[in-house]
């Protein structure tokens, strides 16, 4: 078994990606682990990784792990009030990745390393960029 520790994940900005590490944090109800990213001073505007992982049981014999990374995004708020006082900038939207593998317990360690290798490949095809980053659906 793997031990908790701080998970770094590179973006692609424009100039200089950056390297985000996100920190452990304790674990969450129902045995959720959780990562949080904190180069945004607003708690809310903080990127946040979670794992769920499940172990095979009789009534479901598979392993199941699946992980979400949220990168939230803030309201630009001026300080456009009477008073001057800038207000606490709120949630705009939530930008979300979901990823679970379901590993039944009859899979063999080849299968597992293939369906890997074809999640990381389907991440890299062309088509997939094209929907995410340019909105362009397939029909």
């Amino acid at each position: 078994m793997s031990a908790k520790t701080t998970i770094v994940l590179t973006d692609v900005t424009p100039v200089t990606p950056v390297a985000r590490s996100f920190y452990p944090l304790p674990p969450q109800k129902n045995g959720i682990l959780a990562w949080v990213d904190r180069t945004q001073a607003i708690l809310k505007g903080q990127n946040k990784l979670t794992l769920e992982q499940r172990e095979s049981t009789r009534k479901a014999p598979a392993l199941k792990v699946a992980w979400k990374l949220e990168t939230p995004v803030l309201e630009q708020t001026s300080a456009s009030t009477s008073t001057g006082i800038q207000p606490a900038p709120t949630l705009a939207y939530s930008l979300l990745f979901n990823m679970d593998f379901v590993l039944p317990d009859r899979s063999s360690l080849q299968e597992r390393k293939d369906l890997l290798a074809m999640a990381r490949d389907l991440i890299d095809e062309a088509i997939v960029g094209l929907q995410v980053e340019d909105g362009n659906l397939i029909y």
